[in-house]
């Protein structure tokens, strides 16, 4: 087994999943949901804030109500020597929500929401011209049939 994987159980689930829903829920309307005391509660979330598995709370954003912003995947064939730092560089990037390394026809993938198709324009142009970076496709995302209930986008 993994020994970087952490486990969680039911209850632990039951928790991540109501802090998913509303990360402001008190402890006790918390315990409340899930029939619990609210001291399970609190232990519980400290030992996952402990563990990493909760790395904090933020806002569900929910960009297609953002008026003209456009969220994009863009595929990076990466020269092989390149990878760590195009994806070093680019990781900081404030537009750049997630950065994968992935296999097959492409080496990165990276998930961006920009306020403007200038603003895309503008990235793929002047962001992705960096030594290493072979070429690059991009997509934009039309709708979202489900999306991606953990971060909100």
């Amino acid at each position: 087994m993994d020994k970087t994987l952490r486990p969680v159980d039911d209850l632990d689930l039951a928790i991540l999943c109501a802090l998913r829903e509303n990360a402001r829920i008190s402890n006790l309307e918390l315990a409340k949901l899930l029939g619990i005391s609210e001291a399970t509660v609190r232990r519980r979330i400290k030992i996952m804030e402990e563990k990493g598995i909760i790395r904090g709370y933020a806002a569900l954003v929910n960009c297609y109500g953002v008026e003209n912003s456009v969220k994009a995947f863009i595929y990076l064939k990466v020269d092989r020597k390149h990878i760590d730092d195009v994806a070093n560089t680019l990781k900081k990037e404030n537009r750049l929500i997630t950065l994968y390394r992935i296999l097959g026809d492409y080496d990165l993938l990276c998930e961006c929401l920009f306020l403007s198709m200038q603003e895309l324009q503008d990235f793929v142009d002047n962001k992705l011209s960096m030594e290493g970076i072979i070429s690059s496709v991009t997509h934009v995302v039309a709708s979202a049939y489900k999306p991606c209930e953990w971060v909100g986008i």
